[in-house]
Protein backbone atom coordinates (compact mmCIF):
# COMPACT_ATOMS: atom_id res chain seq x y z
CA UNK A 1 0.00 0.00 0.00
CA UNK A 2 2.65 2.30 0.69
CA UNK A 3 4.69 1.78 -2.44
CA UNK A 4 1.13 3.01 -4.23
CA UNK A 5 0.83 6.37 -2.21
CA UNK A 6 4.45 7.42 -2.68
CA UNK A 7 3.93 8.24 -6.27
CA UNK A 8 0.81 10.39 -5.14
CA UNK A 9 2.52 12.23 -1.82
CA UNK A 10 5.57 13.28 -4.82
CA UNK A 11 2.78 14.69 -6.61
CA UNK A 12 1.64 16.63 -3.67
CA UNK A 13 5.48 17.66 -1.81
CA UNK A 14 5.60 18.95 -6.04
CA UNK A 15 2.61 21.00 -5.67
CA UNK A 16 3.47 22.39 -2.41
CA UNK A 17 7.21 23.69 -3.58
CA UNK A 18 4.86 25.41 -6.46
CA UNK A 19 2.31 26.92 -4.43
CA UNK A 20 5.68 27.87 -1.75
CA UNK A 21 7.22 30.15 -4.60
CA UNK A 22 4.20 31.22 -6.10
CA UNK A 23 1.77 31.93 -2.85
CA UNK A 24 -0.60 34.46 -4.64
CA UNK A 25 -2.07 31.43 -6.20
CA UNK A 26 -3.56 29.60 -3.21
CA UNK A 27 -4.24 33.29 -1.74
CA UNK A 28 -6.46 33.77 -4.40
CA UNK A 29 -8.94 30.47 -3.39
CA UNK A 30 -10.84 32.46 -0.98
CA UNK A 31 -11.28 35.60 -4.11
CA UNK A 32 -13.18 36.07 -6.81
CA UNK A 33 -10.06 34.41 -9.15
CA UNK A 34 -10.30 31.17 -7.08
CA UNK A 35 -11.19 29.48 -10.44
CA UNK A 36 -7.63 30.63 -11.95
CA UNK A 37 -5.91 29.80 -9.27
CA UNK A 38 -7.44 25.65 -9.36
CA UNK A 39 -6.68 26.07 -12.81
CA UNK A 40 -3.02 26.74 -12.23
CA UNK A 41 -2.85 24.35 -9.73
CA UNK A 42 -4.42 21.14 -12.06
CA UNK A 43 -1.81 22.65 -15.00
CA UNK A 44 1.35 22.28 -13.01
CA UNK A 45 -0.07 18.76 -11.41
CA UNK A 46 -0.68 17.65 -14.82
CA UNK A 47 2.58 18.71 -16.55
CA UNK A 48 4.34 17.01 -12.89
CA UNK A 49 2.18 13.74 -13.61
CA UNK A 50 3.52 13.94 -17.61
CA UNK A 51 7.26 14.48 -16.17
CA UNK A 52 6.83 11.46 -14.17
CA UNK A 53 5.32 8.95 -17.05
CA UNK A 54 7.93 10.48 -19.25
CA UNK A 55 11.09 9.39 -17.37
CA UNK A 56 9.30 6.00 -16.25
CA UNK A 57 9.27 5.55 -19.98
CA UNK A 58 13.17 6.48 -20.14
CA UNK A 59 14.11 4.39 -17.49
CA UNK A 60 13.17 1.24 -19.79
CA UNK A 61 16.36 1.52 -21.26
CA UNK A 62 19.61 1.49 -19.47
CA UNK A 63 21.22 4.20 -21.91
CA UNK A 64 18.68 6.92 -21.16
CA UNK A 65 17.85 6.45 -17.90
CA UNK A 66 20.99 7.99 -16.81
CA UNK A 67 19.47 11.15 -18.68
CA UNK A 68 16.35 10.61 -16.48
CA UNK A 69 17.96 11.26 -13.25
CA UNK A 70 19.95 14.21 -14.58
CA UNK A 71 16.16 16.17 -15.22
CA UNK A 72 14.94 13.98 -11.80
CA UNK A 73 18.00 16.40 -9.99
CA UNK A 74 17.39 19.94 -11.66
CA UNK A 75 13.36 18.82 -10.85
CA UNK A 76 15.12 18.83 -7.06
CA UNK A 77 17.09 21.68 -7.37
CA UNK A 78 13.82 23.91 -8.51
CA UNK A 79 12.06 22.41 -5.60
CA UNK A 80 15.17 23.15 -2.93
CA UNK A 81 14.93 26.96 -4.38
CA UNK A 82 11.02 26.75 -3.07
CA UNK A 83 11.85 24.82 0.50
CA UNK A 84 14.41 27.23 0.85
CA UNK A 85 13.07 30.47 0.33
CA UNK A 86 10.08 29.39 2.35
CA UNK A 87 12.56 28.25 5.40
CA UNK A 88 14.92 30.62 5.08
CA UNK A 89 13.59 33.91 3.50
CA UNK A 90 10.23 33.22 4.80
CA UNK A 91 8.88 34.46 1.26
CA UNK A 92 8.02 33.13 -2.34
CA UNK A 93 10.55 33.34 -5.45
CA UNK A 94 11.20 36.20 -7.41
CA UNK A 95 14.34 37.08 -10.70
CA UNK A 96 15.80 39.40 -8.26
CA UNK A 97 16.42 36.20 -5.68
CA UNK A 98 17.30 34.20 -8.80
CA UNK A 99 20.17 37.13 -9.88
CA UNK A 100 21.82 37.01 -6.03
CA UNK A 101 21.98 33.47 -6.70
CA UNK A 102 23.87 33.81 -10.15
CA UNK A 103 25.93 36.59 -8.81
CA UNK A 104 27.25 34.94 -5.48
CA UNK A 105 30.43 33.16 -4.58
CA UNK A 106 31.82 30.11 -2.28
CA UNK A 107 32.61 32.39 0.57
CA UNK A 108 29.22 33.48 0.40
CA UNK A 109 27.65 30.79 -0.37
CA UNK A 110 30.08 28.59 2.75
CA UNK A 111 28.96 31.53 5.26
CA UNK A 112 25.08 31.08 5.22
CA UNK A 113 25.39 27.07 4.65
CA UNK A 114 23.86 25.93 7.80
CA UNK A 115 20.53 27.93 6.87
CA UNK A 116 19.90 25.32 4.01
CA UNK A 117 20.52 22.01 6.44
CA UNK A 118 16.45 21.47 6.94
CA UNK A 119 15.82 22.85 2.83
CA UNK A 120 18.73 20.35 1.43
CA UNK A 121 17.47 17.42 3.95
CA UNK A 122 13.65 18.08 1.73
CA UNK A 123 15.75 18.19 -0.97
CA UNK A 124 17.29 14.79 -0.59
CA UNK A 125 13.69 13.84 0.44
CA UNK A 126 12.17 15.10 -2.64
CA UNK A 127 14.81 13.10 -5.20
CA UNK A 128 14.78 9.85 -3.77
CA UNK A 129 10.87 9.83 -3.65
CA UNK A 130 10.70 11.08 -7.01
CA UNK A 131 13.07 8.23 -8.31
CA UNK A 132 10.93 5.73 -6.71
CA UNK A 133 8.24 7.09 -7.91
CA UNK A 134 9.75 6.65 -11.51
CA UNK A 135 10.86 2.79 -10.70
CA UNK A 136 7.08 2.50 -9.30
CA UNK A 137 5.46 3.58 -12.61
CA UNK A 138 7.95 1.88 -14.78
CA UNK A 139 7.44 -1.73 -13.32
CA UNK A 140 4.23 -1.33 -12.61
CA UNK A 141 1.89 0.80 -15.19
CA UNK A 142 3.49 2.43 -17.71
CA UNK A 143 4.48 0.77 -21.29
CA UNK A 144 5.40 1.63 -23.90
CA UNK A 145 1.91 2.03 -26.62
CA UNK A 146 0.66 5.25 -27.94
CA UNK A 147 -1.60 6.55 -24.46
CA UNK A 148 1.48 6.80 -22.40
CA UNK A 149 3.58 8.28 -25.11
CA UNK A 150 1.30 11.04 -25.56
CA UNK A 151 0.91 11.62 -22.19
CA UNK A 152 4.72 11.32 -21.67
CA UNK A 153 5.09 14.42 -23.90
CA UNK A 154 2.48 16.97 -22.31
CA UNK A 155 5.32 18.02 -20.16
CA UNK A 156 6.62 19.30 -23.44
CA UNK A 157 3.90 20.44 -25.61
CA UNK A 158 2.04 22.37 -22.78
CA UNK A 159 5.04 25.30 -22.32
CA UNK A 160 4.91 25.72 -26.30
CA UNK A 161 1.18 25.92 -25.73
CA UNK A 162 1.31 28.33 -23.22
CA UNK A 163 4.28 30.54 -24.95
CA UNK A 164 1.77 30.25 -28.58
CA UNK A 165 -1.17 31.34 -26.84
CA UNK A 166 0.75 34.33 -25.05
CA UNK A 167 2.60 35.44 -27.59
CA UNK A 168 -0.03 35.40 -30.58
CA UNK A 169 -3.75 35.15 -28.53
CA UNK A 170 -3.58 37.16 -25.29
CA UNK A 171 -1.09 38.17 -22.51
CA UNK A 172 -2.99 39.31 -19.47
CA UNK A 173 -1.05 41.63 -17.41
CA UNK A 174 1.74 41.64 -19.99
CA UNK A 175 3.79 39.19 -18.24
CA UNK A 176 6.25 36.76 -19.50
CA UNK A 177 6.14 33.77 -17.34
CA UNK A 178 5.32 30.86 -19.80
CA UNK A 179 4.61 27.51 -17.28
CA UNK A 180 6.90 25.01 -17.41
CA UNK A 181 7.06 21.97 -15.33
CA UNK A 182 10.66 23.63 -13.99
CA UNK A 183 8.76 26.61 -12.89
CA UNK A 184 11.57 28.56 -11.69
CA UNK A 185 13.40 28.31 -14.99
CA UNK A 186 11.35 31.47 -16.14
CA UNK A 187 13.51 33.37 -13.37
CA UNK A 188 16.46 32.11 -14.27
CA UNK A 189 16.20 32.81 -17.88
CA UNK A 190 15.13 36.30 -17.48
CA UNK A 191 18.11 37.02 -14.57
CA UNK A 192 20.74 35.80 -16.77
CA UNK A 193 19.46 38.17 -19.51
CA UNK A 194 19.15 41.13 -16.88
CA UNK A 195 22.94 40.18 -16.18
CA UNK A 196 23.93 40.38 -19.72
CA UNK A 197 22.17 44.06 -19.35
CA UNK A 198 23.49 44.85 -16.48
CA UNK A 199 27.47 44.14 -17.59
CA UNK A 200 27.03 46.32 -20.45
CA UNK A 201 25.86 48.84 -18.35
CA UNK A 202 28.83 48.42 -15.78
CA UNK A 203 31.28 48.44 -17.97
CA UNK A 204 31.22 52.06 -18.55
CA UNK A 205 32.27 54.42 -16.06
CA UNK A 206 30.14 57.55 -16.31
CA UNK A 207 32.14 60.95 -15.30
CA UNK A 208 29.22 63.41 -14.13
CA UNK A 209 30.15 66.82 -14.56
CA UNK A 210 29.15 67.31 -10.25
CA UNK A 211 29.26 70.60 -8.60
CA UNK A 212 28.06 71.26 -5.20
CA UNK A 213 26.59 74.32 -4.38
CA UNK A 214 25.26 73.75 -1.37
CA UNK A 215 24.52 70.93 1.85
CA UNK A 216 22.21 68.23 0.20
CA UNK A 217 19.05 66.94 2.03
CA UNK A 218 20.69 64.14 4.13
CA UNK A 219 17.50 61.28 3.00
CA UNK A 220 16.70 61.85 -1.01
CA UNK A 221 13.89 59.18 -1.32
CA UNK A 222 12.31 58.51 -5.34
CA UNK A 223 8.83 56.74 -4.77
CA UNK A 224 7.65 54.93 -7.89
CA UNK A 225 4.19 54.24 -8.48
CA UNK A 226 2.99 51.99 -10.80
CA UNK A 227 0.06 52.51 -13.52
CA UNK A 228 -1.22 55.08 -11.07
CA UNK A 229 -3.67 57.49 -13.25
CA UNK A 230 -3.91 61.39 -11.59
CA UNK A 231 -7.28 61.16 -12.79
CA UNK A 232 -8.27 58.50 -9.86
CA UNK A 233 -6.68 60.52 -7.67
CA UNK A 234 -9.24 63.12 -5.00
CA UNK A 235 -5.48 65.23 -4.78
CA UNK A 236 -5.60 65.83 -8.56
CA UNK A 237 -9.72 66.98 -8.28
CA UNK A 238 -11.56 63.23 -8.84
CA UNK A 239 -14.45 63.28 -6.53
CA UNK A 240 -14.24 60.33 -4.58
CA UNK A 241 -12.28 60.10 -1.89
CA UNK A 242 -8.87 58.19 -2.97
CA UNK A 243 -5.93 60.68 -1.87
CA UNK A 244 -6.84 61.30 1.72
CA UNK A 245 -3.43 61.42 3.52
CA UNK A 246 -1.42 62.90 0.38
CA UNK A 247 -4.12 65.60 0.38
CA UNK A 248 -3.46 66.42 4.36
CA UNK A 249 0.33 67.08 3.44
CA UNK A 250 -0.50 69.31 0.14
CA UNK A 251 0.39 72.76 1.86
CA UNK A 252 3.70 70.75 2.27
CA UNK A 253 3.76 69.38 -1.03
CA UNK A 254 5.47 70.95 -4.83
CA UNK A 255 2.43 69.21 -6.60
CA UNK A 256 3.05 68.93 -10.71
CA UNK A 257 -0.64 69.37 -11.86
CA UNK A 258 0.19 68.63 -15.57
CA UNK A 259 3.03 65.79 -15.62
CA UNK A 260 3.36 63.41 -18.13
CA UNK A 261 5.37 60.29 -18.45
CA UNK A 262 8.06 59.21 -21.00
CA UNK A 263 6.40 56.28 -22.36
CA UNK A 264 3.54 54.26 -21.62
CA UNK A 265 5.14 50.62 -20.31
CA UNK A 266 7.15 50.66 -17.00
CA UNK A 267 10.28 49.18 -18.96
CA UNK A 268 10.91 52.02 -21.00
CA UNK A 269 9.72 54.92 -18.63
CA UNK A 270 11.44 54.16 -15.57
CA UNK A 271 14.67 53.67 -16.84
CA UNK A 272 14.18 57.50 -18.98
CA UNK A 273 13.22 58.90 -15.56
CA UNK A 274 16.30 57.58 -13.73
CA UNK A 275 18.74 58.03 -16.60
CA UNK A 276 19.64 60.89 -18.78
CA UNK A 277 19.66 58.97 -21.90
CA UNK A 278 17.19 60.35 -24.89
CA UNK A 279 14.69 58.05 -26.09
CA UNK A 280 16.02 58.37 -29.50
CA UNK A 281 19.07 56.19 -28.13
CA UNK A 282 16.96 54.17 -26.17
CA UNK A 283 17.06 51.02 -28.97
CA UNK A 284 20.70 51.55 -30.10
CA UNK A 285 22.79 53.12 -27.16
CA UNK A 286 21.26 51.04 -24.02
CA UNK A 287 24.50 51.35 -22.29
CA UNK A 288 23.91 54.78 -21.86
CA UNK A 289 21.86 53.94 -18.97
CA UNK A 290 24.85 54.21 -16.97
CA UNK A 291 24.63 57.93 -16.64
CA UNK A 292 21.79 57.53 -13.97
CA UNK A 293 20.58 59.20 -10.80
CA UNK A 294 22.12 55.54 -8.88
CA UNK A 295 25.66 56.33 -10.46
CA UNK A 296 25.35 59.82 -9.59
CA UNK A 297 24.37 59.24 -5.83
CA UNK A 298 27.40 56.75 -5.33
CA UNK A 299 29.75 59.55 -7.18
CA UNK A 300 28.25 62.31 -4.82
CA UNK A 301 28.90 60.43 -1.54
CA UNK A 302 25.39 59.35 -1.12
CA UNK A 303 24.60 55.44 0.00
CA UNK A 304 22.49 54.11 -2.58
CA UNK A 305 19.27 52.32 -2.01
CA UNK A 306 16.87 50.19 -4.06
CA UNK A 307 14.02 48.51 -2.15
CA UNK A 308 11.13 47.29 -4.37
CA UNK A 309 8.26 45.08 -3.87
CA UNK A 310 7.73 45.08 -7.90
CA UNK A 311 9.78 41.30 -9.93
CA UNK A 312 12.71 42.56 -11.61
CA UNK A 313 12.59 43.82 -15.72
CA UNK A 314 14.91 44.40 -18.58
CA UNK A 315 16.96 47.71 -17.88
CA UNK A 316 14.95 48.23 -14.39
CA UNK A 317 16.84 45.54 -12.21
CA UNK A 318 20.00 46.25 -14.27
CA UNK A 319 19.99 50.43 -12.97
CA UNK A 320 18.69 48.23 -9.83
CA UNK A 321 22.16 46.36 -9.41
CA UNK A 322 24.40 49.46 -9.56
CA UNK A 323 23.08 50.47 -5.98
CA UNK A 324 25.60 49.83 -3.09
CA UNK A 325 22.58 48.25 -1.24
CA UNK A 326 19.23 46.20 -2.97
CA UNK A 327 16.71 44.23 -1.81
CA UNK A 328 13.12 42.46 -2.89
CA UNK A 329 10.48 42.49 -0.74
CA UNK A 330 7.82 39.93 -1.23
CA UNK A 331 4.35 41.28 0.20
CA UNK A 332 2.36 44.21 0.32
CA UNK A 333 3.76 47.32 -0.26
CA UNK A 334 3.28 48.06 2.65
CA UNK A 335 5.40 45.50 3.18
CA UNK A 336 8.52 48.30 2.26
CA UNK A 337 7.79 50.71 5.12
CA UNK A 338 9.65 48.46 7.61
CA UNK A 339 12.62 48.26 5.36
CA UNK A 340 12.75 52.24 4.93
CA UNK A 341 13.17 52.51 8.79
CA UNK A 342 16.11 50.29 8.90
CA UNK A 343 17.55 52.37 6.55
CA UNK A 344 16.31 55.65 7.69
CA UNK A 345 18.49 55.21 10.94
CA UNK A 346 21.69 54.65 9.84
CA UNK A 347 23.91 57.77 9.46
CA UNK A 348 25.38 59.76 6.36
CA UNK A 349 23.56 60.79 3.42
CA UNK A 350 21.15 58.57 1.71
CA UNK A 351 19.35 58.32 -1.86
CA UNK A 352 16.66 55.87 -1.51
CA UNK A 353 14.35 54.41 -4.42
CA UNK A 354 11.47 52.74 -3.56
CA UNK A 355 9.50 50.71 -6.40
CA UNK A 356 6.51 49.61 -5.40
CA UNK A 357 3.80 47.78 -7.06
CA UNK A 358 1.27 50.43 -6.80
CA UNK A 359 -2.16 49.98 -9.25
CA UNK A 360 -0.21 47.20 -11.31
CA UNK A 361 -2.34 44.78 -12.91
CA UNK A 362 -4.47 43.25 -11.49
CA UNK A 363 -5.00 45.83 -9.02
CA UNK A 364 -7.18 43.16 -6.75
CA UNK A 365 -4.18 41.66 -6.58
CA UNK A 366 -2.36 44.54 -4.92
CA UNK A 367 -4.52 44.90 -1.81
CA UNK A 368 -4.22 43.23 1.59
CA UNK A 369 -7.06 40.89 2.79
CA UNK A 370 -7.75 43.03 5.69
CA UNK A 371 -8.23 46.14 3.85
CA UNK A 372 -11.32 47.56 3.54
CA UNK A 373 -13.22 48.49 0.32
CA UNK A 374 -15.70 51.36 1.15
CA UNK A 375 -17.40 50.58 -1.73
CA UNK A 376 -14.86 51.36 -4.06
CA UNK A 377 -13.83 49.40 -7.26
CA UNK A 378 -10.47 47.36 -7.56
CA UNK A 379 -8.26 50.20 -9.12
CA UNK A 380 -9.54 53.35 -7.34
CA UNK A 381 -8.84 51.04 -4.24
CA UNK A 382 -5.56 50.53 -5.21
CA UNK A 383 -4.76 54.10 -5.40
CA UNK A 384 -6.46 54.55 -2.01
CA UNK A 385 -4.07 51.96 -0.72
CA UNK A 386 -1.08 53.59 -2.38
CA UNK A 387 -1.90 56.60 -0.37
CA UNK A 388 -1.92 54.96 2.61
CA UNK A 389 1.03 53.55 2.01
CA UNK A 390 2.73 57.01 1.26
CA UNK A 391 0.55 58.25 4.18
CA UNK A 392 2.50 56.09 6.41
CA UNK A 393 5.80 56.95 4.74
CA UNK A 394 4.86 60.69 5.41
CA UNK A 395 4.42 59.64 9.21
CA UNK A 396 7.89 57.74 9.71
CA UNK A 397 10.05 60.85 7.87
CA UNK A 398 7.86 63.94 9.20
CA UNK A 399 10.50 65.16 11.93
CA UNK A 400 13.91 64.32 9.66
CA UNK A 401 15.89 66.09 6.85
CA UNK A 402 14.48 64.10 4.29
CA UNK A 403 12.63 65.02 0.74
CA UNK A 404 10.17 62.45 -0.97
CA UNK A 405 9.87 62.78 -4.87
CA UNK A 406 6.42 60.63 -5.55
CA UNK A 407 6.01 59.57 -9.40
CA UNK A 408 4.08 56.46 -11.59
CA UNK A 409 5.75 55.12 -14.26
CA UNK A 410 3.08 55.82 -16.31
CA UNK A 411 -0.83 56.17 -16.30
CA UNK A 412 -3.38 54.16 -18.23
CA UNK A 413 -6.22 54.64 -20.70
CA UNK A 414 -9.58 54.04 -19.95
CA UNK A 415 -11.74 51.89 -22.44
CA UNK A 416 -14.99 50.33 -21.17
CA UNK A 417 -14.80 48.77 -18.19
CA UNK A 418 -10.42 47.94 -19.35
CA UNK A 419 -7.57 49.61 -18.22
CA UNK A 420 -4.87 49.69 -21.31
CA UNK A 421 -1.36 50.31 -21.83
CA UNK A 422 -1.58 52.20 -24.83
CA UNK A 423 0.23 55.02 -26.53
CA UNK A 424 -2.09 57.98 -25.73
CA UNK A 425 -2.12 61.49 -24.13
CA UNK A 426 -4.88 60.20 -21.59
CA UNK A 427 -2.26 57.20 -20.62
CA UNK A 428 0.70 59.41 -19.78
CA UNK A 429 -1.15 61.53 -17.27
CA UNK A 430 0.24 60.62 -13.52
CA UNK A 431 1.01 61.96 -10.44
CA UNK A 432 4.32 63.44 -9.45
CA UNK A 433 4.54 65.80 -6.33
CA UNK A 434 7.67 66.37 -3.74
CA UNK A 435 7.00 66.35 -0.23
CA UNK A 436 9.58 67.90 2.51
CA UNK A 437 10.39 66.55 6.12
CA UNK A 438 10.36 69.10 8.76
CA UNK A 439 14.54 69.63 9.22
CA UNK A 440 14.81 70.37 5.36
CA UNK A 441 16.54 73.32 4.80
CA UNK A 442 14.37 76.54 3.86
CA UNK A 443 16.51 76.45 0.60
CA UNK A 444 14.76 73.86 -0.90
CA UNK A 445 11.32 73.78 0.50
CA UNK A 446 9.54 75.45 -2.35
CA UNK A 447 5.94 74.25 -2.08
CA UNK A 448 2.78 75.17 -4.58
CA UNK A 449 1.14 74.13 -7.99
CA UNK A 450 3.14 74.24 -10.53
CA UNK A 451 0.59 74.18 -14.14
CA UNK A 452 3.39 73.78 -16.55
CA UNK A 453 3.65 70.68 -18.46
CA UNK A 454 6.28 68.84 -16.69
CA UNK A 455 7.83 65.30 -17.80
CA UNK A 456 8.53 62.89 -15.06
CA UNK A 457 12.39 62.96 -16.86
CA UNK A 458 12.62 66.44 -14.94
CA UNK A 459 13.39 64.20 -11.62
CA UNK A 460 16.96 63.87 -12.51
CA UNK A 461 17.96 67.50 -11.81
CA UNK A 462 15.31 67.27 -9.21
CA UNK A 463 17.36 64.38 -7.23
CA UNK A 464 20.39 66.85 -8.55
CA UNK A 465 19.03 69.88 -6.93
CA UNK A 466 18.21 68.18 -3.48
CA UNK A 467 21.74 66.04 -3.77
CA UNK A 468 23.20 69.93 -3.00
CA UNK A 469 24.57 69.67 -6.67
CA UNK A 470 24.15 72.34 -9.57
CA UNK A 471 21.52 71.37 -11.98
CA UNK A 472 21.89 71.26 -15.60
CA UNK A 473 20.34 74.83 -16.81
CA UNK A 474 18.77 72.36 -19.62
CA UNK A 475 17.16 68.73 -19.64
CA UNK A 476 15.46 66.41 -21.89
CA UNK A 477 12.60 66.95 -20.45
CA UNK A 478 12.16 70.48 -21.66
CA UNK A 479 11.67 68.90 -25.47
CA UNK A 480 8.88 66.48 -24.29
CA UNK A 481 9.89 63.42 -26.61
CA UNK A 482 8.10 60.12 -26.06
CA UNK A 483 8.82 56.78 -26.66
CA UNK A 484 6.40 54.56 -27.92
CA UNK A 485 5.55 50.79 -27.88
CA UNK A 486 7.31 50.66 -31.17
CA UNK A 487 10.40 52.20 -29.90
CA UNK A 488 9.98 55.25 -31.95
CA UNK A 489 10.76 58.54 -30.55
CA UNK A 490 7.72 61.02 -31.15
CA UNK A 491 6.85 64.58 -30.00
CA UNK A 492 4.47 64.36 -26.84
CA UNK A 493 1.56 66.44 -28.68
CA UNK A 494 1.40 64.52 -32.02
CA UNK A 495 0.12 61.69 -29.26
CA UNK A 496 -3.73 60.86 -29.59
CA UNK A 497 -5.58 61.90 -27.08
Amino acid sequence: MLKKLIPILIILLYLTGFLLSFPFVFQKFSGKEWFESARNILEYGFMFCSFLIFNALLFKNRYTASFSVILCLLLSVNFLISVSCFFVYHSGFNVGMAISILETNMGEASSMSYMFILPTILFLIFFVMLLYSILYLKNNIVTFNTKFIVIALLWLIMPLTFYLKHHYISNKGGGKMIKNVYYHLSDFTMAMKIQDDINSIKKIKPAFNIKKIQPGIENVILIIGESERKQNMSLYGYEKKTTPYAEREAQNMMIFDHAVSPAGITNLSVPLMLSSIHPEEYKYRFDKLSYNVINLANQSGYNSFWLSTQASARGITALASLAKNKKWINGYDEAIIPELKNVIVAKGDKFIILHIMGSHPNPCNRLPANWNSEGLNCYDNSVKYTDYVLGSIFSLLKNTNSVVIYVSDHGLKVKGDKLLHIDSKESTQVPFFVWFGNKVLPSYRITGLQTQITQTTYSFPLIMKYMGLEPPKHYKSEENKYLNLEMKSIDYHKLPD
